[in-house]
């Protein structure tokens, strides 16, 4: 019986014990997490039967694999979520977006050098390889042409000091969190926000795995539940949730203030008109991933049910922007308000009834069509316009646009627009424009066109989605401008400025080159001296020169003439060149006389390679003037206090090896 009875016990403990569940986190604690710690400290969680473990992000975890391979039961996670499922981990779903529009941007300093994306090429950039493989960076900088390899890519320290310190020019950030840094410390600066660009997707995605929705439905439902009302709690009493992240989450260290900064600004992410809080819709996660199709992140191109994302809401949840003014609305403000809006509105209810209003308005509405229909005409005729349909189709032409092309509007209505398309038009850019129209953004940009009479121009374009009532694109309209001078004088100025830089390259060049062979000059040579004088001044690094003259060469000339003396000097010169090393600098010292100047070389090797040299000459079969010999003086730099002394010693030996029989080496 006492058997019994503890068995009873030990059951009823069990069934009694609540589910033990863990969520983990895409980053460190902070108000981004808000509704999930209210969820447990005020304890929803424990109320839906669960027991809630709130994991930190560990900079070696890969959230979206860690929950997929149920090591644990939910994560949060951002749009790149999507990206995982399509290529690495088909298993996961999810749950709700608790931020309708990601707070994740490029920030850098106020800079007049950083004034567009344009501006980033050449400089550091702070940002995880992640972050740059995500939709709306990416697509923000694909969309600017601002390619990978034109900025030096840095591993991200998520601290904004290094961008005041100068580590780093640009860094991704949230702008809930640094730009507060920034502010503090009276730093101006300035936000990329992929928003602007017309890439605008979630974050903070709560998800999990197809496996805990099919063996613990009930589990998944009070979970999710339990956090929803967590973040209306949190989002509807801000202060107190912020006192429950400094009491137990604080682990950032973060102030009251930056705090409040961060929830004010996450809920103006959070919310979107006619959007209950934390719904997905399966059209916009197609458009975020086909953006990641046209960027070439999506390994696989078969066709995805993107219903099948989402596990559908269970309950009547509903949290919208609406409800939270309603419940956070100071209501003697609101009172008062509503009074007067009654006031205005009787006011003009009045106005509105008298039939003086209405004659007047009747007049008021001739006078106007009749401006629309003069302003219609001024830009039919001024103004280079076209429609298509979503199929490429023209359906409308202004009378500028034929202008502009040559064909009337009966040619060009109803045919494709790739009539205009001109061969030398890159095809990035016709796939840039695609990808930002399809997804019902504005493209702006410049392309080729070709005219009915096979003459090319350019157009700077503005090109813009058409939607219907339900937001949906059913059209695209573009506005062209003739730019084809511009690009003709961009042409011009580059090819001047071209041959400009190869002139300036040639006359830089002659200033320090012998004209007879083609060696460095003597103004070359000098400066060669005082580099590598000032090398071995701060390195103690040695050198060598050797000076050179070519023995009885004023017979040469008086035999055969100065014209063969100077074929000789060229043989000469390119002897010299075949047989110094690749670092040794040669140059025409003076008439008949050669400098070699060899970098980190002692007078030991510099005295071998002159002997090379001297021998390699003397077997030398000149043209029609036979064999000739030369003599050469060595010195070092640590020999000698000064430079004039190096050069002078070396000059002494060579004086010294011409009256000790020439053909001679001296050191």
């Amino acid at each position: 019986m006492k058997l019994l009875l503890l068995l009873i016990f030990i059951t009823l403990s069990l069934e009694a014990k609540n589910r033990e569940i863990t969520l983990i986190l895409p980053w460190k604690h902070q108000f981004q997490f808000a509704g999930y710690y209210v969820a447990k400290e005020l304890g929803f969680y424990e109320k839906a039967g669960l027991n809630v473990d709130i994991q930190e992000f560990d900079l070696g975890s890969d959230v979206a694999k860690d929950v997929s391979t149920n090591r644990y039961e939910f994560g949060v996670g951002h749009s790149f979520l999507i990206l995982d499922k399509l290529n690495k981990h088909p298993n996961i779903v999810f749950l709700n977006a608790i931020h309708q529009s990601s707070p994740m941007v490029f920030l850098s300093k106020k800079r007049e050098d950083l004034k567009s994306l344009a501006d980033i090429a050449g400089k550091k950039v702070m940002v995880s390889k992640e972050q740059i493989a995500g939709a709306s960076i990416n697509a923000m900088l694909f969309s600017e042409h601002v390619e990978l390899d034109s900025y030096e890519v840095i591993e991200p320290s998520f601290n904004p000091v290094d961008l005041i310190n100068g580590n780093t020019d640009i860094m991704t950030s949230y702008t809930s969190n640094e730009p507060y840094t920034l502010k503090q410390k009276g730093v101006e600066y300035t936000i990329f926000d992929p928003k602007d660009y017309g890439y605008d997707f979630y974050s903070d995605i709560l998800f999990t795995t197809e496996e805990m929705i099919k063996e613990t439905p009930k589990d998944v439902d009070s979970f999710r539940e339990a956090s929803l009302e967590g973040w209306k709690y949190a989002y509807e009493h801000i202060d107190e949730a912020i006192e429950i992240i400094l009491k137990k989450y604080n682990t950032q260290s973060k102030t009251k203030q930056a705090l409040e900064f961060e929830a004010e600004t996450l809920k103006e992410l959070a919310f979107k008109d006619d959007v209950n809080f934390g719904d997905i819709n399966p059209i916009r996660l197609n458009e975020i991933a086909t953006t990641y199709r046209l960027l070439d992140l999506v390994h696989s191109n078969s066709k995805v049910d993107f219903n099948s994302f989402i596990h559908k809401q269970s309950g009547d949840f509903k949290f919208d922007k609406q409800s939270l003014e309603i419940a956070t609305r100071d209501y003697k403000y609101y009172f008062e308000n509503i009074y007067f809006r009654l006031f205005i509105l009787t006011f003009f209810i009045v106005i509105f009834v008298g039939l003086y209003f209405k004659s007047r308005m009747e007049r008021l509405l001739k006078e106007r069509t009749a401006q629309l229909e003069l302003q219609n005409r001024i830009f039919d005729e001024n103004i280079s316009s076209s429609k298509t349909d979503l199929y490429g189709r023209i359906t409308y032409v202004s009378e500028a646009f034929c202008k502009l092309t040559g064909y009337s509007k009966e040619e060009l209505i109803s045919k494709k627009n790739t009539l205009l398309k001109s061969e030398h038009t890159p095809k990035e850019v016709y796939k840039d424009l695609w990808l930002t129209i399809s997804s019902g953004h504005i493209w702006r940009g410049e392309f080729k066109n070709i005219k009915k009479d096979g003459s090319e121009y350019w157009v700077k374009a503005i090109i813009s989605p058409i939607f219907n009532k339900e937001k949906s694109v059913i059209a695209y309209e573009s506005i062209l401008q003739d730019i084809t001078l511009k690009k003709v004088l961009e042409s011009f100025n580059t090819k001047l400025e071209s041959e400009v830089q190869k002139q300036t390259k040639e006359l830089k060049q002659l200033a320090i080159t012998d004209k007879l062979t083609g060696l460095y000059n003597r103004v070359k040579i000098d400066d060669e001296l005082i580099s590598n004088y000032n090398y071995f001044k701060e390195f103690n690094e040695n050198f060598s020169i050797i000076i050179l003259d070519i023995d009885l060469f004023k017979e040469v000339n008086d035999t055969h003439g100065h014209q063969i003396g100077d074929s000789v000097l060229i043989e000469m010169s390119k002897l010299l060149t075949q047989d110094v090393r690749s670092t040794d600098i040669v140059g025409r010292w003076g008439g008949e006389e050669f400098m070699i100047i060899c970098p980190k070389t002692d007078l030991e090797h510099a005295y071998s390679l002159a002997q090379n040299i001297r021998k390699s000459i003397e077997v030398y079969n000149f043209p029609r003037v036979g064999n000739l010999t030369i003599s050469a003086g060595i010195s070092d730099m640590l020999s000698n206090s000064t430079l004039d002394s190096l050069v002078s010693k070396a000059d002494t030996l060579l004086y010294d090896a011409k009256h000790s029989g020439r053909n001679t080496v001296k050191e």
